[in-house]
């Protein structure tokens, strides 16, 4: 026998996924609860002839109980009367459950797991998969379980499989009329009289940086609900978290609720014999006094429960600032260097005494008053905070003061700032991504796995991890931040390893580098202008540290200029924002993902995006750094960045940069593996006609680099030789130039002069060349005058050609490029010889005829020398 059950107290979502599970095993038998809420048993009265049949435990003779599935829990305890069946080793025990792992979980054959808000929703997404019909009425249920558990989808915990669940219930026929009805029931006297005692007895408590409520009663017999007008207090206090106990008879009843991410009241209420999942739990108990339940669960929030983000974890520093003196002209162009929307002003006394904002400048500067001084336009009175702020305070100063930025101040000095930007930015990037797993190369290990010590234990030789460790010790002893930034950090959360490494500290970077490089035994090279390091290891490899630093441009495709900055002024000044995150090297945090700008959400979109509108104009270069990221990892810039590309080439800004810049990153994208896609990238953009490339790029072009491309991968090992792949790509993109066209081209973009020359030489002797060895017969010392000082570039595309060529090409590397005499120069003067013109026709004529296999010994070659000499 096979019975489906959950547990006592069971809520819609407990009932629902009862109900449900039976779609998925028809011949097993739903056994009630011992209890049941209020409105479940009031819905069962209402529609029992559209149930399936339900038994109570006592009908049943457990002993022939085969396999129990339990639902919407994993502890036997919870089972109530069932639990004996859960502790038999004989049964097969199948959970289907959203709860997360504890302790007390049974054993079990198979657990269907899935984060998602509701357990309905676990088995209605194999309803789904498995096509099996539902009528209305079902819809509706399950529908009511979701919907209840997952707060009508404003919990934490609610995922898009909910939402999408949901929506194939409507369109199945669920009734919102019947929903509404069932989850907002209203309150029987005895129901009030508890709700009014417990908003009396409610207190606040501030716990590790947040607002708690707690609440007790006590009532001489058993009043149902005491989770629903737990929520309702909440409601009505305008809190998050919620503890509620009340006696009732012999028994104390404890409830939790929490919409707070970061307050698991699960995990807390097991201080008290207590369950649940992280937003709703429950516990009973029959010899805690209420002084017990409080202490208890106060002390499992401070051990269970993070320390909030504070002001100093988000703000920007350091702070531009400006002085009462300077104009409103000087504070405009500060503005505009950096991007700020305001700066705060200090007085004489280096005090803060006020902030200006961009829209007061605006308005000073269109009354005609740029020369005056930025004291007559500041806002006075300034709020601010300290470090130690927490983000909800600093989010209520902003709200309640209509400000948006507040100065952080120590010991009456400004440290940092905090915007509303920096808020939002902090919010988003550390919501739960959960719901939102995106596999990368098909791996079974998710980009948002935050273990990257581990990551960099697997992917990192000993002797890479034993510098991480060396920075980490030196951080601490120096008191300075150091952080794994770049495209090191990316390729770790690929599971990819990169021995790039790019390491940024806060402070002084170079007097890092300059400790570190001690440490390692190194040599040392800086470069002040831009605050940077390179430590050379005794392998070869290279370290590469900078000071966090801001950058601002001057005009568009300019280099930048460089001034100290934050971590997250670092990050932000980079290209992508997969390219943005950082991992701290610090030992408290050794490990810690630093992402501000979304860098891992777009990496498991597989998206391409730029910080910032202007990124583009600032520094062109990225446009081709856009497509080379798009064709390695299989991205595709989103929206925005696409258009801003296509805007930045409409209006020929990529010709404002230097022609090194745009080889260089040109010749990146050749180097990597799909060439088609980049090419076609590149032309479907417009940028290689803006950078003097106009060949026709169509069906006929890529049938010929395919075949250039084959040729050059079959003939690489073979040829052994200085060869490129960006130089052919070089010549097949300048094939239709003439040769004055192409050493043009090329000095325009700072091209080496020997790699202009093969380009050149190639390109305009290659069809000549093609020409004379076309015909299946040449002589083969035909063949070696043609070819031998051919380009190997010129060999690799005459081998794409094909037939007759592509054997003659193949039989002049194999048979005869390397062929020689067995006597030489030196060997003509050992015989007694003089030299003269006479030596290089003899050695001609030798090799000719050793070629055409008219001569094979040295006696044959001795031979040939005396009869040309007489």
């Amino acid at each position: 026998m096979d019975i489906i059950s959950t547990h006592v107290s069971s809520d819609f979502d407990a009932f629902a996924a009862m109900v449900a599970a039976k779609k998925i095993y028809p011949e097993a038998i739903i056994v009630l609860p011992t209890s049941l809420n209020q409105n479940v048993r009031e819905f069962m009265v209402l529609h029992e002839e559209e149930l399936p049949a339900l038994r109570e435990h006592n009908d049943l003779d457990l002993k022939k109980v085969k396999r129990l599935i339990m639902v919407d829990t994993k502890i036997a305890s919870r089972l109530g009367p069932l639990s004996v069946v859960a502790d038999k080793k004989d049964v097969e025990i199948v959970v289907i459950d959203h709860h997360q792992k504890t302790d007390a979980d049974v054993s079990f054959s198979k657990d269907i797991q899935m984060d998602v808000g509701a357990t309905t929703t676990i088995i209605m997404q194999q309803i789904i998969s498995e096509n099996i019909s539902i009528t209305p009425f079902e819809a509706t249920l399950f529908a009511l379980g979701i919907y209840e558990d997952t707060g009508s989808f404003t919990y934490p915990n609610t995922t898009s499989k909910d939402l999408k669940t949901a929506a194939f219930l409507l369109e199945n026929g669920a009734n919102l009329y019947i929903l509404s009805r069932f989850l907002n029931l209203s309150l029987n006297r005895e129901q009030h009289k508890l709700f009014e005692a417990l908003i009396i007895n409610s207190s606040i408590e501030r716990i590790k940086g947040k607002d708690i409520l707690f609440s007790w009663a006590v009532t001489d017999k058993y009043i149902e609900g005491l989770s629903v007008l737990t929520r309702k207090l909440a409601q009505v206090e305008d809190l998050r978290t919620v503890f509620c106990w009340a006696k009732m008879k012999e028994k104390t009843y404890i409830v939790a609720r929490s919409d707070e991410k970061d307050v698991d009241v699960s995990k807390i209420l097991e201080s008290v014999g207590g369950g649940g999942h992280p937003q709703a739990a429950s516990s009973v108990t029959k010899t805690l006094t209420f002084e017990d339940i409080r202490k208890k669960i106060i002390d499992s929030i401070k051990k269970n429960t993070k320390t909030p983000a504070t002001a100093k974890d988000i703000m920007t520093f350091p702070v531009r600032i400006a002085s009462e003196e300077e104009t409103i002209l000087q504070i405009s162009k500060i503005l505009n260097t950096y991007g700020h929307s305001g700066v705060p002003i200090l007085d004489a006394n280096k005090k803060l005494s006020g902030v200006i904002t961009r829209k007061d400048i605006d308005k000073a500067i269109k009354h005609g008053l740029s020369h005056a001084p930025v004291k007559g336009f500041k806002s006075g009175d300034v709020i601010t905070a300290g470090p130690n702020a927490a983000l909800e305070d600093i989010q209520q100063l902003m709200i309640d003061n209509s400000v948006g930025r507040i100065p952080i101040l120590r010991q009456n000095k400004i440290i940092g700032i905090i915007t509303r930007k920096d808020i939002l930015r902090y919010i988003v990037n550390n919501k739960s991504l959960a719901s939102d797993i995106v596999k990368i190369k098909k791996t079974k290990t998710d980009i948002y796995e935050a273990d990257i010590g581990s990551k960099i234990k697997a992917l990192f030789p000993q002797n890479i991890q034993s510098i991480f460790k060396a920075v980490s010790a030196l951080s601490g002893k120096l008191h300075i931040r150091a952080y794994l930034v770049g495209g090191i950090v990316r390729d770790i959360l690929l599971n990819s390893t990169n021995l790039d490494i790019d390491i940024v500290v806060e402070k002084n970077g170079i007097r890092f580098a300059s400790e570190l490089c001690k440490k390692l035994k190194a040599s040392l090279y800086t470069h002040e202008k831009f605050k940077t390091s390179v430590i050379v290891l005794n392998d070869g490899s290279h370290i590469d540290i900078a000071t966090a630093r801001i950058e601002f441009y001057e005009r568009p495709a300019a280099l930048p200029s460089v001034e100290q900055g934050s971590i997250k002024q670092d990050l932000y000044r980079r290209d992508f924002t997969i390219n943005s995150m950082a991992v701290s090297l610090e030992k408290e945090n050794f490990g810690k993902l630093i992402d501000f700008f979304g860098g891992r959400k777009d990496l498991a979109d597989k998206r391409i995006k730029v910080l910032h509108r202007l990124s583009i104009v600032e520094d062109p270069t990225r446009i081709f750094r856009a497509i080379r990221f798009e064709q390695r990892f299989g991205f595709k810039m989103d929206a925005q960045t696409e258009e801003l590309v296509r805007n930045a080439i409409d209006m020929d800004i990529v010709s404002l940069l230097t022609g090194v810049r745009i080889r260089d990153e040109i010749i990146s994208i050749f180097r990597e593996d799909n060439l088609s896609g980049a090419i076609k990238r590149l032309t479907g953009l417009g940028a290689l006609k803006k950078i003097g490339v106009d060949i026709a790029i169509d069906r006929y072009f890529f049938s010929r680099l395919k075949k250039v491309i084959k040729s050059y991968d079959e003939l690489y090992e073979v040829l052994n030789g200085d060869l490129e792949k960006w130089r052919i790509l070089f010549i097949l993109l300048l094939s239709n130039k003439n040769e004055g066209d192409i050493r043009r081209w090329c000095e325009q973009m700072k091209v080496k002069k020997r790699d202009t020359n093969i380009i050149a030489a190639t390109i305009c002797k290659v069809e000549g060349l093609k020409n004379k060895i076309q015909t299946s017969n040449i002589k083969k010392s035909l063949l070696y005058n043609t070819l031998r000082k051919a380009t190997y570039e010129s060999l690799i595309i005459l081998y794409s050609r094909g037939g007759a060529v592509k054997k003659n090409v193949l039989t002049y590397i194999n048979t005869l490029k390397d062929v020689k005499t067995f006597i030489d120069g030196n060997k003509l003067k050992d015989l007694g010889y003089l030299p003269s013109r006479g030596f290089h026709e003899i050695l001609g004529l030798l090799l000719e005829k050793r070629l055409d296999a008219q001569i094979k010994t040295y006696e044959d070659e001795l031979k040939e020398v005396r009869d040309f000499f007489k």
